[in-house]
């Protein structure tokens, strides 16, 4: 009877596996997708509004103009921003701003997206957090394979609470860290309440390195350093729907694993009224480290 089943199970099985599956991907609805990040820095905070593009499309998202964007703050401040003449779907405060830790923002954009005539309001919410210290950053070279990379670790204390973080990099005076695919999320789980004490957060490339063409040689990264660069490290404290945002549009990049991924979904938002995309606000430490030569490590 077991040497019957077996292959019967096995037959089903391959079935289930093969059964056509209609996905419909190119003639989706658009959805308004709006994201931006108000920061501590005293500056022109920006928010970009633009709508969906079919999942194959290898256009950038149409951008949306002639909205009406406005902030507003817990302690009653009202920020409006126009759009920017040089770049559509771009918005920038009218004044510099400089968002304040605990106090609680509000985005609202008013725009007829679906061009019928009404006009569409889709608002969201955010508390910016408080800053995360960091003692001090260590760079050290290391080798991988028999190429030259660099560990970038770092020293800090953690809070008691359950805590999100996220990291971005500039080397030298450059951001490197611009697109969500090149940020560095991570909760405190295992940490909780403890001293992060040299732990690693990013490899970085040696300018020197030559891989062969065709090599399966991948790292963290594909930012290249040499010694004598100055690396600085951007770490914030991250509210935990932010955390999963940019998690879930990594997954959503990388794709899942077809056999023992989960189904796709929904990426997380906190945007309402249909729209797509996040807004959020936190506070930044900034960590300056140089990449130092290995025969003086």
């Amino acid at each position: 009877m077991i040497r019957s089943i077996i292959p019967t199970l096995l037959l089903l099985w391959l079935s289930a596996c093969t059964a056509p599956i209609t996905i419909r991907t190119n003639d989706s609805k658009p959805v308004i997708v709006i994201y931006g990040c108000l920061t501590e820095q005293a500056t022109h905070q920006t928010v970009r509004i633009s709508g969906s593009s079919p999942y194959f499309d290898e256009v950038r998202n149409k951008p949306v103009s002639g909205a009406t964007v406005s902030i507003s703050s817990s302690d009653n401040r009202t920020f409006e921003l126009t759009e920017s003449p040089d770049e559509q779907g771009f918005y920038l405060t009218v004044r510099p701003m400089a968002a304040v830790p605990g106090v609680t923002y509000t985005l609202c954009v008013e725009v007829d997206f679906d061009g019928d005539g009404v006009v569409e309001t889709y608002t969201a919410s955010t508390v910016m957090t408080h800053p995360a210290g960091v003692d001090s950053i260590a760079i050290r070279p290391i080798s991988i394979m028999g190429y030259k990379h660099y560990t970038l670790s770092f020293f800090a204390p953690d809070a008691p609470s359950t805590d999100y973080y996220l990291a971005r990099f500039v080397i030298n005076d450059t951001i490197e860290t611009r697109r969500i695919s090149d940020l560095t999320v991570f909760s405190d789980e295992g940490f909780n309440g403890q001293y992060f004490n040299d732990v690693a957060l990013r490899y970085f490339d040696d300018t020197d390195n030559d891989f062969p063409s065709g090599s399966n040689m991948e790292t963290d990264t594909a930012f290249s350093v040499r010694p004598g660069y100055r690396i600085t490290l951007l770490f914030s404290r991250i509210d935990q729907g932010y955390f999963n945002f940019i998690n879930q549009c990594r997954e959503e990049k990388r794709g899942e694993n077809p056999f023992f991924g989960g189904p796709p979904s929904n990426i997380e938002t906190n945007i309402d009224n249909g729209g797509a995309g996040y807004f959020a606000a936190f506070s930044t430490t900034a960590t300056e480290a140089v990449v130092p030569d290995a025969e003086n490590e």
